[in-house]
């Protein structure tokens, strides 16, 4: 293993983010089990955020006795932008006893496609900027390399300060500190709609999004989350992006896709993933979209303005 070795003392704040390359079960396992036990050794809680068949795995070999919880990875729905806010409910719950906490995050994530994977990864940077002030917590991520490319690999490794050698920290040869490199979004297609806006086309736009997710079958209540989603973005647009915007929908196998463009710029990259707190009066906005959204893009620059695409998935997908 690569990298300077890191201290396994407990740090007195920020989040202790930790990647954990592993080809298949045959190395699963013992690294999780080591990372359980210098847990359980620092008298901590362990959080586990895993898939059904992991949770199972899991069950069955780490001890039962109150010190590890096993989240409900399926209330998070498929958005990975809600990731934050879970982790921050979750650790308030679980560290009312004074223990120190240790998560475990492997979250899996379907669908959009071939959007998904950069948005998994840019949420995974996140987390270092919305946890750098927390009580001092760590977090693990196991990421099966079997059959990924070196790329891959590295481009989820970037997110993460540290790595897990199966029993200790090292720091992570491939982290990379910095502003955070989006890839670009590829560009709506030729048959997609448009449609500019102002305060005066909002219920034209209300009505275009309804028509759209009726057509494609979304169900009543989806298709209200999808009118208000747009149309808490419209407004945003309206009063911080120049007074007007454009609208674009288009629909691919998996998903309705709403892209809302202006002239604005959001210079706070944790924008709708810190849950706003009950004496926040503004910024609320963009916290609902990713609890209505199946996925959220966003890609805003001073000299570019902001586009953002809202995803909402067709039945069966």
């Amino acid at each position: 293993m690569t990298g300077a070795a890191a201290s396994q003392a407990p740090q007195s704040s920020g989040l202790r983010h930790v990647f954990y390359p592993y080809q298949g079960q045959g190395q699963y396992l013992p690294g999780i089990l080591g990372y359980v036990e210098m847990a359980r050794d620092q008298q901590a809680n362990v959080l586990v955020c895993a898939p059904e068949t992991r949770v199972n795995l899991l069950r069955d070999t780490l001890p039962d006795d109150g010190t590890v919880v096993f989240l409900d990875l399926a209330q998070l729905g498929r958005n990975p932008g809600v990731l934050i806010g879970a982790w921050q409910d979750w650790i308030v719950h679980c560290a009312r006893d004074g223990r120190s906490v240790c998560g475990l995050n492997e979250a899996q994530w379907v669908g959009h496609n071939g959007a998904l994977p950069s948005e998994v990864r840019y949420g995974e940077w996140l987390l270092n900027l919305a946890f750098a002030r927390a009580p001092a917590w760590s977090l693990l991520c196991p990421y099966d390399t079997d059959g990924r490319s070196r790329q891959e690999v590295v481009a989820m490794a970037r997110c993460h300060p540290l790595q897990w050698d199966g029993g200790g920290y090292v720091t992570a040869p491939d982290y990379t500190e910095g502003p955070y490199e989006f890839e670009s979004l590829a560009e709506p297609p030729r048959e997609a709609e448009s449609l500019p806006y102002s305060i005066t086309e909002l219920p034209l736009l209300r009505h275009t999004v309804t028509r759209w997710a009726t057509r494609v079958g979304l169900s009543e209540d989806r298709t209200r989350d999808a009118v208000v989603a747009v149309s808490e973005v419209a407004s945003n647009s309206i009063r911080h992006g120049g007074g007007k915007g454009l609208l674009r929908l288009w629909t691919t196998e998996e998903s309705l896709i709403c892209e809302l463009s202006d002239a604005g710029f959001i210079s706070d990259p944790l924008a709708g993933r810190v849950r706003p707190s009950g004496e926040q009066l503004g910024g609320r906005g963009l916290w609902f979209v990713n609890q209505l959204c199946d996925l959220v893009q966003i890609r805003s620059t001073p000299k570019e303005g902001t586009r953002m695409r809202l995803y909402i998935d067709l039945p069966d997908t």
